[in-house]
């Protein structure tokens, strides 16, 4: 099984993001294996340097069953993170009547990239106190998206049996959010650790591209947008995080908190009156101006009147984390069940607080390892149009002497109605666009004990 699921991976190392990533800035990065096969249970069951940014405390239990009275550990790790994003579009057919027929899908995008994250761990135990470093680096959110639309005509041409191209619609978003992370824990006995890391979102640039590309003298069904390509600096931040431990017999218990942070940038968005939803690509017929404090459910309203916004932070929430891990068994022969709740808490208007739960096991016998799990997360953005989302995870893990291998994947799944990205003038439709949206996640994970 794991060799099966290795040469999946190995082949679909990739990664991309929906359209939103770029203003909710959803976290990608700063995750393991293990923990993303385990139901997404990054706070409860990292075990890479990635622990200082999700859980600092648990640092504090490296090397914590070794009985020697002075002992030093050393752990070097790298993670390959990726996803393969599909998303399709399509408008309603209806008959004669009005009534519904099917979704017509007039463009299909698959979306691939990579990047890769490193760092290492340390510990030194002397008697019963325990003490874990950790650093980390690697892209904790990704703006990447890609979008590409063939634009056909209405009749076939003299030399061509279907409709014949008229160009293409073209839309591309590019950078990375890098993040570094600092985390150290102390272990008192077996049962009690607290930790803390200072994590340090570095500055970058933010690329934008829009451009409407016409193949022979016909402009039908284009529409009539100027070529864009932006670069937009945005200003990092800096937060903390601290996390507790406590561990008794075959129960481990964690609480949590993340500090807020704010990456900057001047870039200009519109938002739908209609869905609450961002709109990236007209800011220049956007109407009234919206105050960024401001709650955006009194803007809602039945016209599709684009109400502008002259910046735009994307926020990093402020977290609360617990988490629940249950193991019975040997190292050798085990079972292990682990549950988190996680709410994210905004300070802008134009987001919900959410939770997020998540819900994993491991089974472990002699060198078969298992994992599996779900978990079911909020739409941060303040709308009705975005439902939750449920994440399928699994995984498994291969120790030869002193090297881990560990890979995981996930799948989740999600439809919603969005305006047409590239309206042409005098064309209206009459409903939203449903946008359906696949994604993969897949992890692979290299560590090595010294």
């Amino acid at each position: 099984m794991f060799y099966k699921l290795l040469s999946i991976l190995i082949l679909n190392v990739v990664l991309s993001q929906s359209f939103f990533n770029n203003i909710a800035g959803d976290e990608i990065g700063f995750q393991s294996a293990k923990s993303l096969a385990i139901g997404n249970t990054h706070f409860m069951n990292s075990n890479t340097s990635v622990m200082a940014l999700r859980n600092p405390a648990r640092l504090g239990r490296l090397n914590i069953k070794n009985t020697k009275l002075l002992s030093f550990g050393l752990k070097l790790d790298y993670n390959s993170l990726g996803s393969m994003h599909a998303e399709r579009r399509s408008i309603d057919l209806k008959d004669f009547f009005g009534g519904f027929l099917t979704e017509g899908d007039y463009v299909s995008n698959n979306n691939f990239s990579n990047y890769h994250q490193f760092g290492a761990m340390a510990n030194i135990k002397l008697l019963s106190v325990n003490l874990g470093l950790a650093l980390s680096h690697g892209p904790w959110s990704s703006l990447d998206y890609s979008y590409q639309e063939e634009v056909r005509g209405m009749e076939p041409s003299s030399e061509l049996v279907r409709d014949p191209i008229r160009g293409y619609h073209i839309m591309e978003h590019k950078g990375t959010i890098d993040l570094t992370s600092l985390g150290f824990g102390l272990g008192l006995d077996s049962w009690f650790s607290i930790g803390g890391s200072i994590n340090y979102i570095h500055d970058g640039v933010y690329e934008y591209f829009l451009d409407v590309t016409q193949i022979g003298s016909s402009s039908q069904h284009l529409a009539s947008v100027l070529s864009v390509n932006e670069k937009n600096d945005f200003q990092g931040d800096i937060f903390s995080s601290l996390s507790l431990n406590l561990a008794q017999r075959n129960l481990e218990i964690s609480i949590g908190y993340e500090e807020s942070a704010q990456i900057k940038d001047n870039d200009k968005i519109s938002i739908s009156n209609n869905t609450g939803l961002p709109f990236y690509v007209y800011p220049e017929i956007a109407g009234q101006e919206i105050d960024p404090s401001s709650d955006i459910s009194s803007f809602i309203s039945e016209d599709f009147t684009l109400k502008h916004i002259n910046y735009f932070n994307i926020e990093k929430p402020e977290k609360m984390k617990f988490g629940l891990n249950y193991k019975v068994g040997a190292n050798k022969y085990s079972r292990l069940v682990s549950f988190e709740i996680i709410k994210s808490i905004f300070s802008s208007h134009f987001f919900n607080d959410s939770y997020e739960y998540n819900l994993g096991i491991e089974h472990v016998k002699y060198d078969k390892v298992f994992r599996a799990g779900l978990s079911y997360k909020e739409s941060s953005l303040k709308t009705s149009y975005l439902s939750p989302i449920t994440i399928f995870s699994f995984g498994s893990s291969k120790k030869i002497n002193n090297l881990i291998f560990d890979i995981a994947a996930s799948y989740s799944y999600q439809k919603y109605q969005y305006h047409d990205l590239f309206p042409v003038s005098g064309d209206s439709r009459p409903d939203f666009d449903s946008v359906h949206e696949s994604n993969w996640m897949m992890i692979a994970t290299i560590s090595y004990q010294f």
